[in-house]
This record gives structure tokens, sequence and C-alpha cells, in this order.
């Protein structure tokens, strides 16, 4: 019993040892804090000092905007240091007042007209809407600019469009009359859990190191204190989605308020920050837009997105690539970086920032490689995250490259110049190898292309070809073929492109593409083809050069796409029965005197295929197949006038087309002649009448079953 009586004396007197280490170093702590907070003070506000007499001394409006915002980002620095020791001197009960007469209005035009920078890229409204005859408060001017610098900084942060009011009204509190100050927005609002939580020393809403939005926890916590210090106090009302008002109150002032902030005129009393800081569009976001001169080729320039929800890191990175060769265009957060991408728009590169609100970068990265290889839009991180678990984050989810702030603008442009030169290097070699082909093979980038990689994917095969070709070139010397074969191969490339396909191979007079995706992409590109062509016609006509006609064959089914050839020379190859029968079926279009026939899996992959003309045909059997295809011809593509007739015929078409392939040849017959009246140009239906006029005057052939035997290719 002795022992252990001894041995319990011995555990309380090491944790009173512990206790008081603790304790220690917690004293140590608030002292190191204030130290650090002192020291950091001195250089900011040289800072801050010196930036404002040269903005003074400045005459340009560009200078003018770059030291509005490092006069503003030192004073949102110097805000931080202030939080930091003041929180020490709180918590040492250190603090004193400087109490005097405050004018309220005077006050709360300097935090607004101060924090008007930080509203850029977002559609709020900052509103004074502090009377001017309210009584002046009794209290520090100084803590209470601080408070407000902190209430309205907050609302600023969690706040993507509305307003941003200060108000103030008397208010009587147990028989005292009190001010009643407010800031209210039109921001995410606060649940009502967490409405006592924020108040607390280090405590935010979210304090994850994923949270959306940046902050220390110290603002509201001495916000708080700093009101009770005057003998108010200071609470939220706030509703999730609706947006949060913080009140606070003061004591009235028996004095007429005499400050230095009343006895300036309002326009200069920090008028160094209201200077505007980026091109707004007629919206009031951050426009869109080069901002850069244009001079030389506008194709030569290199465009890159700055996604960044800071306008301060959007002038750093303006500055730093101002050069005439970069033309910028501005995101202030992901969703608006997604869109600008989504809108078809070309980039060189995106420069992403990583914490941002709703959207991290992460995640705008993530979404880009949906869509595009790292080959293809190169990504660069840049924040202020640089620990090795951020990097690794960053590459795996597909950036190109991590750039941690601060950075010297050496090392930044050196990195941009040298994923430019890969990115330009990449877009010469897609012009080979098209990136969905890489994409398919399960590569990033076509350095990581082997001998021997294949993919078996679901495609439509889509093979256009011009008609009567040879007879075509035989008019023109082989300078001009090469020209023409130029100049029609550049007006329809790009529509398969921008239905979502890309080109397989040029063959000369042909062309072949594949759409990994939905069929309907495939017919609208032929579609669009046929009607390029008809403005194309018409420009041949007027210099008097024959018209030009080409086919289109549509199939879908399974493809090999590979890497065949050898270790020193290797090319993409498409292996694959459904390529053979794209082309038979164009082949067919000659036939049939359609422009556009697409095959009965095709049009099964078409969700929405009331949207097209279509005429079934029948099923074919080509050369070569064992099982016949089902042939449908969409007239889309065809001349408005054409259009129109055989739509007017469809029914008949269809009633004629039925009975043929049910042996009623007479009644199938008079069906089609009536066609035939009315759109005489049909040579699909006259291709059914010669067919019946055949049957009819030597009998149908035994076993006769409506499938088309064709022998030629």
């Amino acid at each position: 019993q002795r022992r252990r009586i001894r041995w319990q004396q011995k555990e309380l007197e090491r944790e009173k040892q512990v206790s008081e280490r603790l304790r220690q170093v917690d004293r140590l702590k608030d002292q190191f804090l204030a130290n650090t907070s002192h020291e950091l003070r001195t250089p900011l506000q040289g800072i801050i000092g010196l930036s404002e007499g040269l903005y003074h001394k400045a005459n340009d409006t560009e200078s003018r905007e770059d030291l509005s915002m490092l006069i503003s980002s030192g004073k949102r620095l110097s805000n931080l240091v202030d939080d930091i020791l003041d929180f020490a001197k709180l918590k040492n009960f250190d603090l004193e007042l400087h109490r005097k007469a405050v004018a309220l209005d005077v006050l709360a035009e300097v935090v607004i007209r101060n924090n008007r920078p930080l509203i850029q890229g977002k559609s709020i409204q900052l509103v004074n809407e502090v009377p001017e005859n309210l009584p002046a408060a009794h209290g520090d001017e100084n803590r209470l600019q601080q408070v407000l610098y902190n209430l309205v900084g907050n609302a600023i942060k969690f706040t993507e469009q509305g307003h941003i009011r200060i108000g103030a009204r008397l208010k009587e509190d147990n028989g005292t009359e009190m001010l009643e100050m407010y800031v209210e927005d039109t921001g995410i609002g606060i649940p009502e859990e967490q409405q006592d939580i924020i108040f607390q020393e280090f405590e935010q809403g979210d304090g994850s190191a994923a949270r959306k939005y940046a902050g220390t926890g110290l603002g509201l916590s001495i916000s708080r204190r700093l009101a009770e210090l005057h003998g108010g106090s200071m609470w939220v009302e706030s509703e999730v989605g609706r947006g949060s008002t913080f009140f606070f109150t003061l004591p009235v002032s028996g004095a007429q308020a005499s400050s230095g902030l009343d006895s300036r005129p309002l326009t200069e009393v920090s008028h160094v920050m209201s200077a505007p800081m980026v091109a707004r569009n007629d919206e009031g976001r951050g426009a869109s837009a080069g901002i850069l001169p244009n001079p030389g080729n506008e194709k030569d320039k290199i465009r890159i997105l700055v996604v960044d929800d800071e306008p301060v890191n959007q002038q750093v990175l303006k500055n730093h690539l101002s050069s005439g060769i970069y033309e910028l265009v501005q995101a202030m957060n992901g969703e608006e970086a997604i869109r600008q991408i989504q809108s078809g728009q070309a980039f060189d590169l995106v420069l992403l920032d990583v914490m941002m609100p709703r959207m991290s970068g992460y995640e705008v990265c993530r979404k880009i490689r949906e869509k595009h290889l790292p080959s293809e839009l190169p990504v660069i991180m840049v924040t202020a995250k640089n620990q090795v678990e951020d990097l690794v984050q960053g590459l795996s989810l597909g950036a190109n490259d991590y750039l941690a702030k601060p950075f010297s603008r050496e090392e930044f442009l050196a990195r941009i110049q040298t994923h430019i030169d890969l990115h330009r290097i990449f877009d010469v070699t897609e012009r080979f190898i098209p990136n969905e082909f890489i994409r398919s093979l399960g590569r990033q980038r076509i350095t990581e292309v082997e001998l021997g990689d294949f993919a078996e994917r679901e495609v439509t095969v889509f093979f256009s070809d011009i008609r009567d070709y040879t007879t075509l070139a035989e008019t023109m010397t082989p300078e001009q073929n090469y020209r023409f074969v130029n100049a029609y191969n550049g007006r329809m490339g790009p529509i398969i492109r921008e239905n979502g396909g890309f080109v397989n191979q040029y063959l000369g007079d042909a062309i072949m593409s594949i759409f990994p995706e939905s069929p309907a992409g495939a017919l609208r590109a032929a579609i669009e083809m046929q009607q390029a062509l008809h403005i194309y016609n018409e420009e041949r006509l007027a210099k008097e050069r024959a018209p030009v006609r080409i086919g289109a064959g549509l199939h879908s089914g399974p493809l090999i796409m590979g890497i065949i050839g050898d270790r020193r020379r290797m090319d993409a190859a498409t292996i694959s029965d459904t390529v053979n029968t794209a082309s038979r079926i164009e082949s067919l279009t000659k036939h049939f005197g359609a422009s556009i026939l697409l095959s009965e899996d095709s049009l099964k992959g078409i969700t929405n295929q009331e949207n097209f003309s279509l005429r079934f045909l029948g099923k074919v059997l080509v050369k070569g197949k064992r099982e016949a295809v089902g042939i449908y011809e969409c007239f889309d593509g065809d001349l408005p006038a054409v259009i129109e007739r055989k739509q007017a015929t469809l029914a008949l078409f269809r009633e004629g087309r039925e009975n043929y392939l049910n042996g009623s040849f007479k009644v199938a017959m008079e069906a089609l002649e009536e066609v035939l009246r009315a759109n005489p140009d049909d040579g699909t239906t006259q291709l059914f009448l010669n067919r019946i006029a055949n049957y009819l005057a030597h009998g149908k052939p035994e076993g006769w079953t409506g499938v088309e035997m064709m022998e030629e290719k």
C-alpha cells in the first residue's frame, strides 16, 4: 500500500510538471505570435507607404492599376498580421482602446472603398446605408474599422452575386440608447449549428484542408471581443442559401465626430483604391477577352486561360505575360473556366489556381482531362500549396507542371515557354495521328505509344467519296488537281471534327473518318458536308467549272485501332469489317442515286431519328459479305426543293417499297409512278421502277426475297 501511495505521488508530480510545461509552451507561442507580428508590421508599412507614394507620382493608367493591386494586397496582409497580434493581446488582456467620437457613415465609406478591388470578377454591389445624420459612436476608430474590414471581407469571400450592405441605426438596449451596426450579404449563409462556433478562435464553418474558402479563423473571434470591449455585443442572423447579417452594438458619443477621417473630403480618403483593376463586361464580371495589344498575325498569338479567383493574382500573371505574343483569357472560378473551354475556343495553355470556391483546381483539371490530353492542352498548377502530396495529387490528375508561390518571373516564363514548345510539337504530331486515336489506345501522349498497342471500340465509320473523280481529274493539270483536292479536304475536314469525329485518312478523292460516340454526329457531318458542297458548287459554277458531287456511307460496329509496322517505322491503322462495310455502303450511293446512305446498325444508334429525313431502301448483300445489310437513305443534305418533294411523296414511296418487297409489283408500280410524277429527278424511285418492269417482263428470280445482290465493289 505504501508503494502504491508513493507511485501515485510520483505520477501526480509528473503530471504537474507536464501541465506547467504545456502552459509555458503556450506562453512562448503567444509571445512568438506577438513578436513575429510586430516584426512583420514594419516592412509591411514601408511597402504600403512607398507604393502609395509611387501611385501619386505615376501618370499612366497601367502603372496605377499595378500599384493599386500592390497597396490592396499589402493592406490585406497587414490586416492579417493585425489579427494575429490582436489575438495575442486579447488573450493576455493587454489591448487598450483609444476612444473618441467616430462618424460611422465615413468609417463605412472608407471600408467600402478599400474593399472594392476584392470584388473584381463578382457581380456584387457594395452599398453604404449608414445615415449621415446618425449620432457619432464612442469608440476606437482603428478598432471599429478593423471590425468592419473583417465583416466585409468575410462577406465578399462567401458572396458571388447580389449585394453587401453596411448600415446602422439607433436602438434601445435595456433602457440605454445604443448604435446598432450591421453588415448584410446575399452569400451562402451559415447553418444554425455553426453560428456560435464561428466566433471561437481558429474555428471556421469549414476547417478542413480541402475547404473552399481560405482564412485563419481569427477574424470573427477578434471582432466579437473588440465589440465587447466597447461595451456592446455581436451576433449573426443567417439562413443557408439566403445570406447572413452580422450585428454589433456600440455606445453613443455625446460629442461631434472630429476624427481625421471626417475632416477630409471623401475623395481623398483612400482614393488610391478607386482605380479599376480589371476590364469588366456589361454583366459586371471579369471580361473574358484578350487584354494585350494585337500586333502581328493573330494566329501566331499564344492563347492562355488564366483561372484564379483573386484579382491580384490575375494582375500579377497579366504583368508577367505582358509580351505581345500572349493573349490572355480570364476566368474567376472553376465553373467559368470549364465554360470557356467547352465553348470551343482554342487554348495553348491553362494556368490554374488550386484553392478556389466551389470547384477546386484539382476538380477543374480532372474535367479538362476528360476531353483533352496533356499533350493537347497543357495545364500548369499555380498555387501556394507546395507540399509533396499536393504536387503528386495535381500531377496524378493530369497537370503537366506545378509552380509553387512565390516564384520568380524568370522561372515562370521559362516554364511557360517549355510547355508552349512541347504543346506545339505535339500539335504538329496530332495532324498525323489524331489525339482521339491516341486516347483510344489508353495513352496520354504520342511518346507513350508503342508498336503493337491496340484497342477495340464500337464506332461509326464514315466514308465520303467524290463521284466521277477520274473524269474530273482528266480536265486538270497535276497542280490544279492537287489544289482542288486540298481545297475540298480543307472544307470537309473541319465539319467532321465539329460533329465529334476525326479524319483517319485522306485517300485522295475520299475521306475515311471515325466517330467514337453517337452515329448521329456522323450523320450530321454527312448532311453538313452536302450543304457545304452546294455552296462550293455555286462558286465553281461562277468560275465556269463543273460541279462536284459526293456520296457518303455510314456503318457502325466494332473496330480495332492499333499501331502496326516495325520498330523504325510505325503507322496508325484501323482493321475491321466495319470499315469494309462502310466503304461498300458509300459505293451504293451511285447505284441508288442517293447522296447519303447509312446502315441499319447505324440507325439503331441514333436516339433522335425523328430529327432526320429517312427512307428505307431495303436490304443489300454486298460483295464479300454473308449477311444482308439494311440500307436507309437520308435526304437532308439534298437541295431544299428536292427535300420538299421527297417529303411530300414519302408516304407513297413507303407504300411502293413495301409492296415491292412483298412481291406485289403492280401495286408497287402504281405508287412509285405517282412518286416519280411528283419528283421526276428521284433516281431511287426510278431504280425500283426499272426492277419492277424487268420482273414483270421476265419474272422474278427463283428464291427472290427482295434482298439486293451487289457483285461490284
